[in-house]
């Protein structure tokens, strides 16, 4: 039991709520403030969101969503076209102490997410057999909005077939992730990895 001044609180708080009169009529329900109608929305929140970014960055990242991956995977994608992964040139920029910002797969150039993703030799191989088996030819300028986006390569296909093509990608994108990681703390520099 409450002592001292927890007990005047307590006692306050109790005479304040039992002060409340509630009407039979009165209907409890959710109101969101941030839209007109009060309901809330996430095509409304991803809306904020998108404007808010386009508003305070020259990089406009859109807020992106396909059914067929699971969420991790889009946020995955989000992040890596914001370049906020934990790659070791970030890192390194943000001071934490690696024994190397090189690619921990090919070990040839600085780690950045263009290359981890696109530009590295077994990255561009798994990209290469993928747009092979779609009947895309053009690998050779590949980029992260490209990859990820892939407005170029969908536009004569289907709703359907876009928003596979775009699982695939985002999928594959990924997976050569999720290998680069696996690899990555094996040569170890001790950071924990996210996703």
């Amino acid at each position: 039991m409450p002592s001292g001044r927890a007990m005047g609180e307590l006692s306050e708080l109790s005479n304040l709520i039992n002060s409340f009169v509630f009407k039979n009529s009165d209907v409890d329900s959710w109101k969101w403030n941030l839209a007109s109608s009060g309901n809330f929305t996430t095509k409304v929140l991803c809306g904020m969101i998108e404007e808010k970014q386009s508003a305070g960055s020259s990089l406009h990242v859109e807020t992106l969503h396909n059914h067929l991956v699971p969420k991790k995977i889009e946020l995955f994608i989000w992040r890596a076209r914001l370049r906020i992964l934990a790659i070791r040139m970030e890192l390194d920029k943000r001071g934490v102490d690696l024994d190397s910002i090189l690619c921990p797969i090919c070990n040839n150039d600085m780690e950045s997410v263009e290359h981890s993703l696109i530009l590295c030799q077994q990255a561009m191989e798994i990209w290469e057999k993928v747009f092979k088996w779609w009947g895309f030819n053009h690998v050779s300028n590949l980029s992260i909005g490209e990859a990820f986006l892939g407005r170029a390569t969908r536009q004569h296909m289907s709703s359907l077939q876009s928003k596979v093509w775009q699982a695939v990608q985002w999928s594959c994108g990924y997976l050569i992730w999720r290998n680069r990681n696996q690899i990555s703390s094996k040569t170890n520099c001790g950071i924990v990895r996210w996703l």
